[in-house]
């Protein structure tokens, strides 16, 4: 039933003994700050290292770290020095360096399966005792959307080591256009979009409906149809005791290509090509695909909607992004402190109001920043697209992460290939997941 891979890339990169290899003791403190929080012994330097390259998205994040330096940073003798290290797997790969190095950033970026990653180790610092301190916690913590909230304390070890930053969710895309010609409805449910791709089908000859990421499109079928996908632990229930319901979302998958109404992304990869192109009507894809589409086609009229479901009951809608985590190899109190400062800071609701309207493709994670006037104002102004992902905060699910996540999601991801794509029953497909992935 549980997972027994151990994570590929930890494993290569460090040997297995990542706790052990670094020249500096693991943090006494890191579970439970020493004394009364609020103020530092001395000058803090700190280090936050980014993958963020997007120009709009950068002059955001510089500007908030400015922002940070002279005020809440110059009141506690804070300074951040922010580092561009390259993509989300490049910083994964600069950070995994730096930890067998013991010089690990106090302060990074991550996305949550390199989180538990770097989980395998003493040096991640759990934020739950900061965050729930008399002095200095975060006393807006659940204005946090609570998809987003519980992702950060689903890890292996109890605590809260990350908080959401830059979050998306998946989101439907239509052609406008298309729809309104052929006097079709937005499909709000599952048997509503098959109907509206049949329709689609008789139209143009071709298929109708795809969905960007298929490991992301069999775990939200699987939730919505009651089923489990997996926990932190590695319990792998999609393919033991809720196989059932995943044969049922294989079958529909391949039910619906072979009737020529879904197909999936190919050579494409993503279909924010061909629906810019208008080769496809409709499409699930992440919210900040939206950016790309203008530009590949500024006279398309298109809009976005929620994600369809199955019922109210097991509603659920996946989102992802960068998480900020903190960092530390020598128990040092006051730096463990002065990252935590500064990642309220970050996570604030001026912060994210300042993501969310930077022209970043990132959406709110607070319900307080969805409700701002000057969110509101932003959307209002050509930004109606980025609606349907706030639309669906209370359906957020973030998906589980443990040290081989990223290799039962590759394994999903083929598994749904040899299904869609090549035909194969979805009986075969399932036992040759359980095989790949160690699943009893």
């Amino acid at each position: 039933m549980k997972q027994k891979l151990i994570s590929v890339s930890l494993a290569l990169a460090l040997g297995l003994s990542l706790a052990a290899c670094g020249s500096k003791p693991a943090p006494s403190g890191a579970e439970t700050p020493a004394g009364e929080l609020g103020t530092l012994s001395g000058p803090v330097e700190l280090q936050f290292w980014h993958s963020i390259s997007n120009q709009n998205h950068l002059k955001v994040l510089e500007g908030l770290v400015e922002e940070f330096n002279e005020t809440i940073g110059a009141e506690k003798g804070i300074t951040v020095v922010p580092t561009f290290n390259g993509s989300s797997s490049e910083l994964y790969s600069s950070v995994v360096g730096a930890i067998k190095a013991g010089s690990a950033p106090d302060v990074t970026l991550a996305l949550r399966p390199y989180v538990a990653d770097y989980l395998q180790t003493d040096y991640v610092v759990n934020l739950e005792p900061y965050i729930t301190d008399p002095n200095v916690g975060m006393t807006d913590y659940e204005d946090i959307f609570e998809g987003l909230r519980e992702a950060n304390s689903s890890y292996a070890k109890e605590g809260i080591y990350s908080l959401p930053i830059h979050s998306y969710s998946e989101v439907l895309y239509y052609n406008k256009t298309f729809f309104a010609e052929h006097g079709l409805s937005v499909p709000t449910t599952w048997d509503e979009l098959v109907e509206t791709c049949r329709a689609i089908r008789d139209i143009t000859g071709a298929p109708a409906f795809g969905w960007d990421n298929l490991a992301g499109s069999f775990m939200t079928l699987l939730l919505q149809n009651g089923g489990r996908y997996t926990d932190q632990n590695g319990n792998l229930y999609f393919a033991t005791e809720d196989s059932d319901i995943t044969l049922k979302v294989l079958q529909m998958w391949q039910d619906n290509v072979n009737e020529g109404i879904w197909r999936t992304a190919g050579e494409d990869q993503f279909f924010s090509g061909p629906f810019a192109n208008e080769m496809i009507p409709m499409y699930i894809g992440d919210s900040v695909e939206a950016s790309y589409i203008p530009d590949k086609n500024p006279e398309l009229d298109w809009g976005t909607a929620p994600v369809p479901q199955v019922s109210e009951d097991t509603a659920a809608n996946l989102s992802a992004g960068h998480v900020i985590i903190a960092l530390n190899q020598d128990g040092n109190q006051d730096r463990m402190y002065a990252a935590y400062e500064f990642i309220k800071f970050m996570t604030s609701h001026d912060a994210n109001l300042a993501v969310a309207t930077g022209n970043t493709g990132y959406l709110p994670i607070r319900q307080s920043v969805a409700e701002d006037p000057a969110y509101e104002a932003y959307v209002a102004d050509g930004h109606e697209y980025m609606r349907a992902g706030v639309e669906q905060s209370d359906r957020y699910f973030y998906e589980p992460v443990f040290t081989n996540a990223t290799t039962t999601s590759s394994a999903v991801k083929t598994m749904m290939q040899e299904v869609a794509d090549n035909g194969m029953e979805p009986e075969l497909a399932l036992a040759n997941l359980k095989q790949t992935v160690g699943a009893n």
